[in-house]
């Protein structure tokens, strides 16, 4: 029972704390940081093109409600919230390094396994080498931010922009196959 008081405990924690303004400027550097490394590689590669996806205003509301609530929402209370420990925890640096390894393990091949066992569609996109390491790259940020804000909204924010982005303006619907 404990052990599930800690986990409610973090989740909580993590949901009511107000990200900082100087996280928040870590957050922009950090998604900016991401779209240094990721674009030109995304361009060079041809998983990135600049196409807008021709949906309706509803249709584009749904897509941004949807994202929020997954991949960003659910994928940073998993991988980030659940995996990673609280400043306050005082977690030796080696677990904590351990920690952050798993769980960006866990993050980047999350992903073939989601397109596996739910999206065949997706498959191709899904297990692409140059998906997986913007995958690898963003899920760096994503830990940076969390665990520099001990606040879950922060490593959601950079998440949902980035997904959004790819799917509305980077022809990542299409590659998608949805």
């Amino acid at each position: 029972m404990k052990f599930l008081e800690r986990i409610y405990h973090k989740v909580v924690s993590a949901l009511l704390t107000v990200p900082t303004l100087e996280s928040w400027f870590v957050t922009a550097f950090l998604l900016l940081t991401v779209a240094l490394i990721c674009l030109p590689i995304g361009f060079q590669s041809g998983l990135l093109e600049v196409r807008m996806l021709p949906l309706s205003f509803i249709g584009i509301v749904k897509i941004l409600v949807s994202r929020f609530f997954f991949p960003a929402f659910a994928e940073e209370l998993l991988f980030r919230v659940l995996l990673l420990p609280r400043k306050t925890s005082n977690t030796p640096i080696i677990i904590q390094l351990i920690m952050v390894f798993i769980s960006l393990v866990l993050y980047v091949v999350g992903h073939p396994i989601n397109a596996f066992l739910f999206y065949k569609k997706a498959f191709d996109i899904l297990t692409n080498s140059v998906f997986l390491l913007s995958t690898l790259v963003l899920g760096i940020a994503l830990t940076i931010s969390y665990l520099q804000s001990d606040s879950i909204w922060t490593s959601i924010a950079i998440h949902w922009i980035v997904v959004v982005t790819w799917l509305l303006i980077l022809d990542g619907y299409s590659k998608l196959n949805l």
